[in-house]
């Protein structure tokens, strides 16, 4: 290729995936697990670990007993991974569980047709993974795991939320406490860590709720925050008290619960079918990804509601910007 023209990298799967999750690097390049989800075939997790220099993706494939509806990286130990699963009992009935692996990577590693349009091809390498515990799911199934730290997970369940303190050494969990939706007639559809504080904001039916970690209560809740079910929830990692939210009506709303009776700060609507996933960049929280099942995953830029609102240049601002200003007009908020 020629210098400045730019590259993408595809890599492809022989199986349906559904989630995958970043795990922290330890040498500077970009790694990522992805589950597969296959009824009738044996599932895979796929490590990924792509080197920008040489333009180069290296793979490892551990086999993994069920389809992963869900897979959440530790934040600290780029070996530790839980998987959310569905296991089938007796061939009658399943039971959703969620468990901690390690991964034990192996060292064999070919070269395969060297290097082709700039990209360098390695034949995938075979990895074990090593059961290390499983947390005590009940009535329903399991949507997701949430990493506090080493040794403090978070399960959110159908009906309930759950604090777990895991020994990894002993291979053990205990329920320390645990959150029942507040609404009967409506499950948990997702939840996410408040990066500020202790406390754990979820979402279900059409409601927005946080609760406080040590005490379980309330901390505050937006009932009916939209006339759609809700699907995702994140929180934005460098201004506290500011969530957004995805649903069934195709949008995507972000609200400062500060004042959870003024209505969301900023809708985004550029999906035509429900979105099922919202996420900011950990770093530049003026950059948001959305996901939908219109088979479109878009990068927002929301500069006007972030911290890059409080740091703009005179650079910054394009002509079309520059002209609308003069004009006395504001331009769109999202991009």
């Amino acid at each position: 290729m020629e210098h400045g023209e730019h590259r993408s990298c595809a890599y492809g799967l022989r199986h349906q995936a559904r989630c995958l999750s970043a795990i922290k690097s330890t040498d500077g390049k970009s790694s990522f697990i992805i589950g597969t989800q296959e009824l009738s075939r044996p599932n895979e997790v796929h490590l990924l670990t792509f080197d920008e220099e040489f333009f180069e993706i290296s793979t490892t494939i551990f086999s993994h007993p069920h389809e992963i509806w869900d897979i959440s990286a530790s934040k600290e130990d780029p070996d530790l991974f839980f998987t959310c699963y569905r296991e089938v009992i007796d061939g009658k009935r399943t039971q959703s569980k969620a468990s901690l692996w390690r991964m034990k990577r192996g060292y064999r590693e070919q070269e395969e047709g060297g290097h082709e349009g700039g990209m360098h091809h390695h034949q995938p390498r075979s990895g074990e993974l090593e059961h290390v515990l499983s947390l005590d799911i009940g009535d329903g199934s399991v949507k997701k795991v949430i990493w506090q730290d080493r040794t403090e997970v978070i399960s959110v369940e159908d009906w309930r939320i759950c604090i777990w303190d895991i020994d990894i050494k002993q291979g053990t969990a205990k329920l320390t406490g645990s959150i029942d939706t507040p609404d009967r007639e409506f499950k948990f559809a997702s939840a996410v860590m408040n990066p500020h504080a202790q406390e754990v904001v979820a979402v279900y039916g059409r409601s927005i709720q946080g609760w406080n970690l040590s005490s379980l209560k309330p901390t505050f809740t937006i009932k009916d925050a939209q006339p759609a079910l809700l699907f995702c929830v994140d929180y934005n990692p460098n201004r506290p008290f500011q969530i957004a939210t995805g649903g069934d009506d195709c949008k995507v709303r972000i609200w400062d619960v500060r004042d959870i009776t003024a209505g969301p700060i900023m809708t985004i609507q550029d999906h035509t079918h429900w979105v099922w996933s919202v996420a900011y960049n950990k770093f530049h929280d003026q950059l948001m990804l959305t996901s939908s099942s219109d088979c479109q995953v878009n990068l927002q830029s929301i500069v006007s509601i972030s911290t890059g609102a409080e740091y703009k240049y005179d650079g910054d601002v394009s002509e079309g910007e520059q002209g609308a200003d003069e004009d006395g007009e504001q331009g769109d908020d999202v991009q």
